[in-house]
């Protein structure tokens, strides 16, 4: 996966690189990508599952998972194109109202998937 979003510069009408940093990088020792993963839960642990090839990553720190508000931030940062977001939290089956570390989650899913929705 890449590490940027292509965005249109109004000035000049041409199509610029915007890299964005990892939040949570990892390296994967089957398929070798480094990107971010999918936290799942394993009985009362998260692990960390590979975006590429769905595979075991490690356990992962639940107090590590970025706050909803950070991740928020961060898929309005990729785009801003609310029917697009929308659009992905049918894909994952978002849902409303979660608290906690299940609102951590389920906010970090919607990251994941608005990226892979813009390419990055």
């Amino acid at each position: 996966m890449g590490d940027g979003a292509a965005t249109l510069d109004p000035g000049t009408g041409f199509f610029i690189l915007i890299k964005m940093q990892l939040l949570i990088p990892y390296e994967c020792h089957h398929c070798g990508v480094v990107d971010e993963a999918k936290f799942v839960y394993a009985g009362p642990h998260v692990k960390q599952i590979c975006n590429c090839c769905n595979k075991y990553v490690k356990f992962f720190d639940k107090a590590l998972i970025p706050d909803a508000r950070e991740t928020k931030l961060r898929i309005w940062a990729i785009t801003q194109d609310v029917p697009k977001i929308t659009s992905a939290k049918a894909e994952i089956g978002f849902i409303e109202n979660l608290k906690g570390l299940d609102l951590k989650m389920i906010y970090w899913r919607l990251y994941l998937q608005v990226r892979k929705m813009e390419g990055i």
